[in-house]
């Protein structure tokens, strides 16, 4: 009988660690960024335990985590509902709270998880701390004053250490950073999360090597946690190192193959200039998760990148049709659907969309020269030169900036400030031929009876500057300046046939059709 009840107390005493066990499990998933994996470990222990309010608050995490506060905020109300005396469900509702700027009510939510839980439990205080360290809007010290008191209950959790890292490094204090998180480490060495924050660290000091080498530490213990391989896409990323980028998202998704993961992926793609490769990505992701807003903007980005215009602008529509309140809209959403909609032909519409991504990255020049020439093809020009003195006025001009307010200006009729452009065109890119010819014809507009000939030097530099394998794609250009200086030529004052036939010359080499030229040939005596 009594080894009947041992046995039986032992049954309960397993099955009871193994519940625990479950929980950290499906906890670890949702840290690895293995969502729809955490997600059904999660369904399987509410199944168990419906009116377990932490299961449902790590539930809502789940979703929290994974960018979808909405479903996030079902799982946290249902843990109020089903277990009111559960601090858990309060923690969560006041986190919505928090970071939708509510932050009164969010601090009685907090207060009332606290009372509950009676000062008692750690995981409730840090959870707290950890929206007040990790939302847009922060309360460090009230943070670090709820982990000081987790950690008297717990001083031996290392998660206690990686948040206060994390208000550390919140401070830009990168030193008491990096001591919190090896302190998480030497409590627990096989802690790879301790390990991703020091390669936070180190990323956020710029120094990317060794954040690169503490994430390779990080994936060298856990080679399934995802997280280093994501971050170190970004660090290539920013290197400029697409392929080694690319390759680190292609672990990731390897790893955590589930849609959000997909969708995650084509972002990384984009960002690696693999467009091509991107837009498969997020239509293989569409066919699992099509309700995926983010899906459309990666869609619209890369197939804009690709010249595919028509379906970009198709998915911009849809992006932004799709958007709820809780969408994170980005500058470059404006700034894509402004040039999807130019290259369709809608530069009334681009130009909203243009000051839309300028009002939300003042700092950005080259919207300026994307809004001039919009502008531009609408011809307002005066808009368009204000446009382009607004982006020279903020940064060093480049030869594009001169090229792009002389044709203003010449549209404008402006031709002394075109012709100045020009120049500087010229200094710039001495080299360049565009410079010269159109100063050619900004001075052709200064001397239409061509009393001075003032084209001419401008001309003959542009010719000389053309090489013979660009010739036939400038033809038309080169056709107007030996036109021009034939003409130089046959003037009375100096009726040079030998020069006039020269230039009809080089026309027929170009445009052995050319009516005007062979005309010209036919009457000369030389």
């Amino acid at each position: 009988m009594n080894r009947i009840k041992l046995s039986i107390v032992a049954f309960v005493l397993a099955s009871s660690s193994m519940m625990a066990q479950t929980l950290q499990d499906a906890i670890k998933l949702t840290n690895n960024e293995q969502f729809d994996k955490a997600d059904a470990a999660f369904k399987a222990l509410i199944a168990n335990q419906a009116n377990n309010g932490e299961y449902l608050f790590y539930y809502g995490e789940n979703f929290f985590k994974n960018e979808r506060p909405e479903k996030a905020l079902e799982q946290y109300k249902k843990a109020v509902e089903v277990n009111a005396t559960s601090p858990f469900g309060y923690v969560g509702l006041g986190k919505i709270e928090w970071y939708s700027g509510k932050q009164a009510e969010a601090k009685a939510n907090f207060f009332k998880a606290q009372t509950l839980a009676g000062g008692k439990n750690a995981t409730v205080l840090m959870k707290i701390a950890e929206v007040y360290t990790q939302a847009e809007t922060k309360n460090l010290a009230d943070a670090t004053t709820l982990l000081a008191q987790a950690a008297k209950l717990e001083p031996k959790n290392p998660e206690v250490f990686i948040l206060t890292g994390d208000v550390f490094l919140e401070q830009n204090d990168g030193t008491n950073a990096v001591n919190n998180y090896e302190k998480a480490g030497s409590l627990d060495p096989k802690s790879v999360r301790a390990i991703l924050r020091q390669g936070q660290v180190w990323n956020r000091a710029k120094n990317y090597t060794l954040a690169i080498d503490t994430y390779k530490k990080a994936k060298n213990i856990d080679s399934s946690f995802a997280p280093a391989y994501r971050e170190m896409a970004e660090i290539y990323l920013r290197a400029g190192q697409y392929g080694n980028a690319a390759y680190n998202a292609k672990r990731y998704l390897d790893i955590n193959n589930d849609c959000d993961a997909r969708g995650r992926y084509a972002g990384i793609l984009f960002e690696a200039k693999n467009y091509k490769e991107s837009i498969v990505a997020a239509l293989e992701a569409q066919k699992c998760a099509p309700e995926n807003v983010y899906l459309y903007r990666y869609l619209a980005f890369s197939q804009c990148e690709a010249a595919d215009y028509t379906n970009g602008l198709a998915n911009s529509d849809a992006f932004f049709a799709k958007a709820t309140p809780e969408t994170k809209i980005v500058p470059k959403d404006y700034e894509y659907r402004a040039k999807l909609l130019s290259k369709n032909g809608k530069d009334s519409l681009a130009i909203i969309q243009y000051k839309k991504a300028m009002e939300l990255q003042p700092d950005k020049d080259e919207l300026n020269s994307d809004l001039a020439n919009a502008y531009i093809k609408l011809k307002r020009f005066p808009e368009a030169i204000e446009a382009y003195k607004a982006k020279m006025a903020k940064s060093k001009p480049n030869a594009n900036d001169y090229f792009g307010i002389g044709r203003a200006y010449y549209y404008n009729k402006d031709f002394v400030n075109a012709d100045s452009s020009f120049s500087d065109l010229v200094k710039d890119k001495p080299e360049l031929p565009l410079g010269y010819f159109w100063r050619a014809k900004a001075n052709v507009q200064q001397d239409l009876k061509n009393e001075k000939w003032l084209a001419k030097p401008y001309y003959e530099m542009y010719v000389s500057k053309v090489k013979p394998e660009d010739a036939e794609k400038n033809k038309k250009d080169l056709i107007e300046a030996y036109n021009y200086l034939a003409a130089y030529y046959a003037d009375s004052s100096r009726n040079d046939c030998a020069n006039v036939k020269l230039y009809m010359q080089k026309i027929i080499e170009l445009d052995p059709t050319n009516a005007q030229a062979k005309k010209v040939l036919a009457g000369l005596k030389c």
